[in-house]
């Protein structure tokens, strides 16, 4: 049976897949997704390291980048869609 840290750092793999995914989406939309990439860039080796250290205070610190990375691509997510109703209404007052 896995250890509460063997879960807890498969749970920030599957965050970390997610977080990739919506930026991949957002860049497709042909949205700025440079400053979400820069921020989860160092998730990846942080995650092995905490592989190996089996730390919760590592795997704290990588939730909290992952968090920071999903606010950031909310914050992408929310703009472009609050450009695109500035668009629709401007449509339609002409």
């Amino acid at each position: 049976m896995p250890d509460a840290i063997d879960l807890t750092i498969e749970n920030l793999k599957n965050q970390l897949s997610s977080v990739k995914q919506r930026i991949s989406q957002c860049r497709k939309k042909g949205l700025y997704t440079k400053i979400a990439e820069l921020k989860i860039i160092s998730i990846p080796s942080k995650i092995m390291m905490t592989e190996a250290t089996k730390d919760f205070k590592d795997a704290q610190k990588v939730s909290k980048l992952l968090s920071d990375a999903a606010v950031e691509v909310e914050n992408i997510e929310r703009e472009a869609e609050n450009a695109k109703n500035l668009e629709t209404n401007k449509n339609k007052k002409e």
